[in-house]
């Protein structure tokens, strides 16, 4: 048996290669993968603000049982502190965890 190569497909030969070109011959361009940002993980007496990995960034606890007034404490990096209410104490993890996320320049 022979082989015809005259008959080969004018194709590139890998699968790779195939996807990577169009009709035109041109390659497509790459699609960047959307950066999931943290979300709050939510618990019975505690948040902890995660990333997409899974990394623990932050957290917000409730005071102890009894303990008056009640007081939500906060904690994310080196910074902690108290709250009066919920969502002012996760604003302050997410400011937080914001204001570590950036490189301050150094003049």
């Amino acid at each position: 048996m022979q082989l015809d190569f005259n008959r080969a497909p004018h194709s590139p030969a890998t699968d790779l290669a195939r996807r990577l070109t169009t009709a035109a011959g041109k390659p497509t361009p790459r699609r960047r993968k959307k950066e999931v940002p943290p979300h709050w993980e939510r618990g019975y007496r505690s948040h902890y603000y995660r990333n997409e990995r899974g990394d623990k960034l932050g957290e917000v606890r409730l005071s102890d049982r009894g303990e008056l007034p009640v007081v939500y404490r906060w904690a994310a990096g080196n910074y902690s502190g108290a709250e009066g209410s919920l969502v002012h104490a996760r604003a302050r993890v997410e400011e937080t965890v914001g204001f570590g996320m950036r490189q301050l320049s150094l003049f």
